[in-house]
């Protein structure tokens, strides 16, 4: 093993595979060189990985999880370190996430992937079309994979400013448990010490934010990636101008927003009122009911 660390040693993902290989190989009593033989690697390619200069494939994820007798371990997780169950324009972009130093969020109609639940999750993902129940546990796996972020040791989590529409707290994207265990959770996320998640409400009236989502990765102070999102699955962009562009257009809704405690407060009201009590389907989506912003 190399001493000195290679560039992926700051990936989330790639530091849980390598803690999780390094585990079966304690526990098989099993060297690098060993596993490799057994996979017909060079022991380069076990080093290389442990020592974060490569990230794993799926098919050395495959052949380790065939060496060790188990069943889409080391697999499922190369496929979320390269991305291959996102959308192909996405793939790139939880590299760029997962070594943000700052994360700006934007979600216009459901709650932002970082903050939902494996309930929730389902729900949104089962709204895609040609999606089979086995694609939809990879997306899962995937997102929740994802939200390690919010809770990595080193380097420290990133700093999250998350804006939401008011629409995505009144959608019925899942039944009335699923949406208030949505809620309970996005106020327990927004307690977070480096999470910062208000709400835009119904009486901003329209805004640019109605276009289309977007996720912007920050690193030293400066915007660096944009993910948008729409129809055609969104695209990653790193072009300064439309960094800067999407940049300046997430300060424009943060100026619309609620102030953090009004945001937190109209999240629980909501949950209680909507998904934990009798307000009506109609009083949901469709209807601009009194908020904290509108009283």
């Amino acid at each position: 093993m190399r001493d000195v660390p290679g560039p992926y040693v700051d990936d989330m993902r790639c530091r849980d595979f390598a803690a999780n290989l390094e585990r079966m190989l304690a526990g098989y009593k099993w060297s690098g060189a060993e596993l490799a033989r057994r996979c017909h690697f060079s022991s380069g390619v076990i080093s290389n990985i442990v020592g974060f200069h490569r990230a794993p494939t799926v098919p050395q994820g495959e052949a380790f999880d065939a060496a060790f007798g188990i069943t889409d371990v080391f697999a499922s997780k190369a496929r979320v370190i390269r991305g291959e169950s996102f959308p192909e324009a996405f793939a790139d972009f939880p590299a760029h996430e997962a070594t943000a130093d700052d994360l700006y969020i934007y979600e216009h109609s459901v709650f932002p992937g970082l903050i939902q639940t494996e309930r929730y999750m389902r729900a949104v993902f089962g709204t895609l079309p040609n999606m089979t129940a086995e694609d939809i546990d990879r997306r899962v796996a995937d997102r929740a994979a994802r939200q390690a972020v919010l809770n990595r040791a080193e380097p420290r989590p990133p700093r999250v400013w998350a804006l939401v529409d008011e629409g995505a707290l009144r959608r019925p994207v899942a039944d009335d448990a699923v949406m208030y265990e949505q809620c309970m959770h996005a106020l327990k996320v927004a307690q977070m010490p480096l999470v910062q998640l208000a709400v835009l409400p119904y009486s901003a009236g329209g805004h640019i934010g109605l276009s289309g989502a977007c996720t912007i990765v920050e690193r030293d102070g400066i915007p660096r990636v944009v993910n948008t999102d729409d129809l055609a699955d969104g695209r990653v962009s790193e072009e300064p101008e439309i960094v800067t562009r999407v940049a300046l257009r997430f300060r424009l809704l943060q100026h619309e927003a609620l102030p953090s405690t009004a945001s937190r407060d109209m999240i629980a009201r909501m949950a209680e009122e909507l998904w934990n009590g009798t307000a009506t389907t109609g009083g949901r989506a469709l209807t601009a009911l009194p908020t904290a912003g509108s009283v």
